[in-house]
C-alpha cells in the first residue's frame, strides 16, 4: 500500500495540547498521537518535562524514559509564569480540540487553565484530566504516584504471597491503565461532540483504575465478605490458575477456567484420580484447598521439563506458558510478528520503544520520534501567527 492510498488514521485532523508530565498523562497523549492526532507538548523553561533528565537509560544523550512516553509529539516551550506565555497557550487552545493535564485538581486555577476556566473560554474543547485520587472528594488534592495508589487502592494487598507480604506490581500498571481510560473517554467525548454536542471534562485517576482491577475479585467480598489475600502467582477466583514448578527448574503457568479445562488439565497430568478427589470436586473446592492442589500438580509436573509440558498442554487445548523475562518476551516470534517493538529516530537520536496496545485496520504508527525540547516551537507559533510577539531566544531549535 502506498502512502497516498494508506487509510486515514482515526484522529487525523484532531489537535491535542498536552500539558502533562510523568507517566500517566504523557502515555495517554501519546496514544492519541498514535491514533493520528497532532499532539503539541507544552513544556516549561528551562528544562521541560522532568523526565527529560530522569531514568537510568539515555539514548543519544536523551532520556530513554522520556522518549518512551512522548513518541509522535511536537514540542513547544512556553513560559506560563508570564502573561505572554499564557496568552500563547490560550491561542493554542483556541485552535485545538483537546487539552490534557495530569496535575492535582485545580492546580492550574491560579493561571486560569483549570477545567471550568478553559471550558468557559473554549466550550468546544475536550478537557482531559488524570489525577491520583479523582477530581473531587476529601483526597482529591493529594498527589499520588503509581506506588502510592497501588498501596491505597489495595493492589499491593493482593500481590505477593503470605511469606513475602504485600508487594508492588513490577510495572506502573495504574499509570498505564488510567492513561488508557482517559484516552478512551477523550475519544468518546470527541465522538459525542461530532454528533452536535459541545466539549466535555473527561477525567480518570489511578485510584479509580485500581478499584476497576478488582471487578472480578470484589464479588466475593460483596457477597460472602471474603477479603482477597495475596496468593503469589495464583488466583483467588479460579484453580488451577497460576504458576507451578516444572522438572527443569522453570515455572509453567496454566489456567483451567472451566470444568472442561480442569478435566483436560488432569488428563495431561495423567492424574484422573484428581477428578474424583473430594477436595477438588468444584472450582470453589479447589480454591479452598489450593495448597493441596498445588502440591498434587507440582508432584506430577516435576517429572518432566517445561517444554514437554507445554507441548502436551497445547495439544490438549489447555492454556499454558513458560514464565519469561522481558528480553525473552520481546524476542518471541509473536511479538516480532505484531511489530510491538519499534525503532524510532536516526543516528545519535535512534532509540527503541514499545508500540501502542491497539490496532485500527492494522498497526498504529507514530508520525515522528519523541521531540527535543522546544523542537517545534517556531513552526507551531508561526502557524498561530505569534512569532512577532515571541523573543528570538524562545523560538526553539528549528530557527
Amino acid at each position: 500500500m502506498t502512502a497516498s492510498s494508506a487509510p486515514a488514521r482515526p484522529l487525523e485532523g484532531v489537535r491535542v495540547v498536552d500539558l502533562t508530565r510523568f507517566v500517566s498523562g504523557s502515555y495517554a497523549a501519546m496514544l492519541l498521537a498514535g491514533l493520528g492526532a497532532d499532539v503539541v507538548k507544552v513544556e516549561a523553561e528551562p528544562d521541560g518535562d522532568p523526565y527529560r533528565s530522569q531514568g537510568t537509560a539515555f539514548a543519544g544523550g536523551e532520556s530513554a524514559l522520556f522518549q518512551a512516553l512522548n513518541t509522535g509529539k511536537r514540542s513547544i516551550v512556553l513560559d506560563l509564569r508570564s502573561e505572554a506565555g499564557r496568552a500563547q497557550l490560550d491561542a493554542l487552545l483556541a485552535d485545538a480540540d483537546v487539552f490534557m493535564e495530569n496535575g492535582r485538581p485545580d492546580s492550574l486555577a491560579g493561571i486560569g487553565f483549570d477545567a471550568a476556566s478553559v471550558r468557559d473560554r473554549h466550550p468546544h474543547l475536550v478537557y482531559g484530566s488524570i489525577s491520583g485520587y479523582g477530581q473531587t472528594g476529601p483526597d482529591s488534592s493529594r498527589g499520588g504516584f503509581d506506588l502510592i495508589l497501588q498501596a491505597e487502592g489495595a493492589i499491593m494487598s493482593v500481590t505477593g504471597s503470605e511469606s513475602s507480604g504485600p508487594v508492588k506490581v513490577g510495572v506502573p500498571v495504574l499509570d498505564i491503565g488510567s492513561a488508557i481510560s482517559c484516552a478512551l473517554g477523550i475519544v468518546s467525548a470527541l465522538y459525542a461532540r461530532g454528533r452536535g454536542g459541545t466539549g466535555a471534562h473527561v477525567s480518570s485517576s489511578l485510584l479509580e483504575f485500581a478499584l476497576a482491577c478488582f471487578t472480578s475479585v470484589a464479588p466475593a467480598l460483596f457477597v460472602d465478605d471474603e477479603l482477597p489475600q495475596p496468593m503469589g502467582s495464583h488466583s483467588p477466583t479460579f484453580a488451577p490458575y497460576g504458576a507451578f514448578r516444572a522438572g527443569n527448574g522453570s515455572l509453567v503457568v496454566a489456567g483451567a477456567g472451566s470444568e472442561s479445562l480442569w478435566r483436560r488439565f488432569c488428563e495431561v497430568l495423567g492424574a484422573p484420580e484428581l477428578l474424583v478427589d473430594a477436595r477438588f470436586a468444584t472450582n470453589a473446592d479447589r480454591v479452598r484447598h489450593l495448597d493441596d492442589l498445588v502440591a498434587e500438580v507440582e508432584d506430577r509436573l516435576l517429572r518432566r521439563d517445561v517444554a514437554d509440558w507445554l507441548a502436551r498442554f497445547a495439544e490438549a487445548g489447555v492454556p499454558a506458558a513458560q514464565v519469561r523475562d522481558l528480553r525473552q518476551a520481546i524476542a518471541s516470534p509473536q511479538v516480532s510478528h505484531l511489530g510491538l517493538v519499534r525503532d524510532e529516530g536516526e543516528g545519535e537520536r535512534a532509540y527503541r520503544h514499545i508500540g501502542p496496545p491497539l490496532r485500527v485496520d492494522g498497526p498504529l504508527r507514530y508520525p515522528r520520534p519523541a521531540p527535543t525540547l522546544g523542537e517545534h516551537t517556531a513552526e507551531i507559533r508561526a502557524g498561530l501567527r505569534l512569532l512577532d510577539a515571541v523573543p528570538a531566544r524562545e523560538a526553539g531549535s528549528d530557527e
